[in-house]
C-alpha cells in the first residue's frame, strides 16, 4: 500500500510539473513571434494554460486535483505578491477547473479580473474585455456552486459596484439574500441598486421588502439594519420628488461610470433633467445644449455613449 501511495504522489508531481513547464515555453514563443504576441502590448501576454490543464491530464491527477489545485494556487500567491498580474488569470483557470469547488479561487479570480487588470490596462478596449470576463468567471462560479451565497454575492458586488448593471446586480442580490446564511447588508444592497439609476418604484419595493426582513429585536444585526432601512425609507419617502437630489444621483451614478469606462446612463424618464450624452451631466429638461459644457444635447432615449474621450462629470470630487 505504501508503494502504491508513493508511486501516486510522483505521478502527481510529474503532472504538475509537466503543467508548469510549459510557461517557460510560451514565453519562448512569445519572443519568437512577436508579430502574434506584440511585447510591447502586455495585456496580450498570457500564459500556455491559458485555457486550463488538458482534460488528460486532470482525469491523470485523479483524486489528486484538488491537491494540484492548491500547488497552483501557491503559485498564484507567489505571482501576485511577486507583480506578475499578467499570468494569474491563466493559473487560476487551472484551480478552477481542477477544484470547482475552491470558493475562494473563484472569487480572487473574478475580482482581480475585473478590478486589478481592468485598472492596469492601457486601453478603453481591454477594460472592458477584462471587466467582461472578470463577470463571466463569477457567473461560472455560481453556476458551478449554486448553494454558495457568498459567490452569488460576489457576483452581485461586481455587476453594482464594476459593471454598473444595477438590475442584474440587484437580481443577484435578492438570489444571495434568500439564502438563511446570507447577511443583512445583503438586504440593503438590493434597493442601493435602484438609487443610481432613479428607478423610484422599484427603489420603494425594495425598501419595503427590506423593512420587513432581518426585524427580531433580541438580535444586534437586525436592530442596526431596521435603524439604517427605516432612515433611508424615510429620506427617499420626502426626495423622491425633489429635483435636486435627482440631479445629485445623476452625477454620483454618471462620475463611477466615466471613472469605471462605462457608457453614461442618460435617464430617458427623468422628469427634471436631460443628461448629456457627451460629459453625462444634467442639464434642465429641454435644454438644446448642455449647461456645463455647451455640447449639443440630444432626446434621452435611454441609448448611451461611450465616456471613452468625453471629458468626465465637472461635479466628480464634489460627490
Amino acid at each position: 500500500m505504501s508503494d502504491r501511495r508513493n508511486r501516486n504522489l510522483v505521478l502527481l508531481l510529474l503532472a504538475a510539473g509537466l503543467l508548469l513547464m510549459t510557461v517557460p515555453l510560451q514565453e519562448s514563443i512569445h519572443e519568437l513571434r512577436p508579430h502574434v504576441f506584440d511585447p510591447e502590448r502586455k495585456t496580450k501576454r498570457v500564459s500556455a494554460i491559458n485555457i486550463g490543464p488538458m482534460p488528460a491530464v486532470i482525469a491523470a491527477l485523479g483524486g489528486f486535483r484538488t491537491v494540484a489545485a492548491d500547488v497552483l494556487w501557491l503559485r498564484v500567491e507567489r505571482d501576485f505578491h511577486g507583480g506578475n498580474w499578467w499570468e494569474i488569470p491563466s493559473l487560476l483557470d487551472a484551480v478552477n477547473q481542477l477544484d470547482p469547488h475552491f470558493l475562494l479561487a473563484w472569487e480572487v479570480h473574478g475580482w482581480h479580473l475585473a478590478y486589478n487588470l481592468h485598472a492596469e490596462s492601457e486601453t478603453l478596449v481591454d477594460r472592458r474585455h477584462y471587466l467582461g470576463r472578470g463577470i463571466a468567471v463569477l457567473e461560472d462560479a455560481v453556476e458551478a456552486n449554486p448553494d454558495s451565497w457568498e459567490l452569488t454575492k460576489e457576483l452581485a458586488w461586481t455587476l453594482y459596484d464594476r459593471g454598473r448593471e444595477p438590475w442584474r446586480a440587484a437580481e443577484y442580490f435578492r438570489r444571495a439574500d434568500e439564502f438563511p446564511e446570507s447577511k443583512s447588508y445583503v438586504t440593503r444592497m438590493i434597493y442601493r441598486c435602484y438609487e443610481g439609476v432613479l428607478d423610484i418604484p422599484n427603489l420603494m419595493e425594495a425598501l419595503e421588502y427590506a423593512r420587513n426582513r432581518h426585524t427580531d429585536p433580541n438580535v444586534a444585526d437586525d436592530v442596526q439594519h431596521q435603524v439604517i432601512v427605516n432612515d433611508n425609507y424615510n429620506w427617499w419617502l420626502q426626495h423622491k420628488d425633489d429635483p435636486l437630489e435627482h440631479r445629485r444621483q445623476i452625477v454620483k451614478e454618471n462620475t463611477a461610470r466615466a471613472q469605471r469606462s462605462r457608457p453614461f446612463y442618460l435617464y430617458p424618464d427623468n422628469p427634471h433633467w436631460d443628461v448629456c450624452p457627451h460629459c453625462g451631466l444634467p442639464s434642465p429638461k429641454g435644454s438644446e445644449f448642455c449647461s456645463t459644457y455647451g455640447h449639443p444635447m440630444k432626446p434621452s432615449s435611454g441609448s448611451s455613449r461611450s465616456p471613452g474621450g468625453s471629458r468626465p462629470p465637472a461635479e466628480a470630487t464634489s460627490i
